[in-house]
């Protein structure tokens, strides 16, 4: 059956409201129903407004009565979007994508995955069991097992809110709910964390748990209600019951700040303040002042200090 052109739609939308220029259908086959104001396309639809393009097997239009201009579109089974702005290509798979011409929203529900790619290769995919794009303020919405990949950052949450500059490149990410960001050989998790895409910084919020690459190449792990990490200066600071475990060395206080070795640019110094402890082979030792560090592996105290040895044996 040859396409054809869904003349009543064009009619209604050439007032040009729809993201300022018409909408134009193409499908195998189109019904309108006056009695719900739906129009039902079936068959290779095919809707073009300015530089988006969405197709599906199926979709249905859903007109304003009291003004007779479309308000949503909702395409069904499998349904594939894709826009062409500032050279990067934005991609959206859905079973159901509903696009709002009112708003200038998309949703999409169902095993939705959305990229943007420059020159062929992905720059952020967004896989989720439902998204959210409103092209007003140009940001992004997942809910439902979502898992974010840019660049050497990947994500997972049970939200996230992606905001995009203009060229629809990255500025910053909001992660709720278990999230978890990975990067490079370093993870953070936490109930919430924001990485900034420009000042390269995290924030994560209750109960932070990280495991960071130190300067000899092993693991420094982390426990904190707050921590920030700044990818530039390669600094971390953790506060409200902060903990660290390196190797043997088990140390908590209120407060650590994380510091890189200035020649490897790689962690290691990590320095208490406020009155710390730290426990290693059986010794524990108070102080307002811990420091500790990787290689050579080492610490030292200072302020107060107070020290517990293993029981030494009878003194007589």
């Amino acid at each position: 059956m040859k396409k054809r052109l869904i003349t009543l739609l064009v009619i209604i939308l050439t007032s040009g409201f729809a993201y300022g220029a018409s909408l134009t259908v193409e499908s195998d086959k189109q019904e309108y129903k006056d009695s719900d104001s739906k129009i039902y396309l079936e068959g290779n639809v095919k809707v073009k407004t300015g530089d988006v393009n969405v197709q599906s097997p199926r979709a249905v239009v859903e007109i304003d009565p009291k003004n007779n201009k479309v308000n949503n579109v909702e395409f069904k089974e499998n349904a594939y979007s894709y826009q062409l702005e500032n050279g990067k290509k934005h991609e959206v798979k859905a079973q159901i994508l509903e696009m709002s011409l009112l708003n200038k929203v998309f949703s999409a529900k169902g095993k939705s995955v959305s990229s943007i790619t420059e020159n062929g290769k992905p720059v952020v995919i967004v896989t989720a069991d439902r998204q959210e794009y409103n092209k007003n303020n140009n940001v992004m919405k997942a809910f439902g097992n979502v898992n974010i990949v840019y660049k050497n950052v990947e994500t997972y949450s049970e939200q996230a809110t992606v905001y995009l500059t203009k060229d629809n490149d990255v500025k910053l990410i909001h992660l709720n709910g278990n999230a978890k960001l990975r990067q490079d050989n370093s993870k953070i998790n936490a109930d919430k964390l924001t990485y900034d895409n420009v000042k390269e910084e995290a924030v994560a919020i209750g109960n932070v748990y990280s495991n960071l690459v130190t300067e000899d190449n092993k693991n420094l792990e982390v426990w904190s209600e707050y921590q920030a990490y700044d990818k530039k200066t390669n600094f971390v600071t953790a506060s409200g019951s902060a903990k660290i475990k390196y190797e043997d060395y088990y140390a908590r206080g209120p407060k650590v700040n994380v510091f890189e070795d200035k020649q490897t640019k790689k962690l290691n110094e990590a320095v208490f303040v406020g009155r710390s402890k730290i426990e290693t082979k059986g010794r524990t030792i108070e102080a307002d002042r811990i420091v500790i560090t990787m290689n050579p592996k080492d610490f030292s105290a200072e302020g107060n200090v107070k020290s517990t040895l293993p029981n030494i044996g009878n003194m007589n």
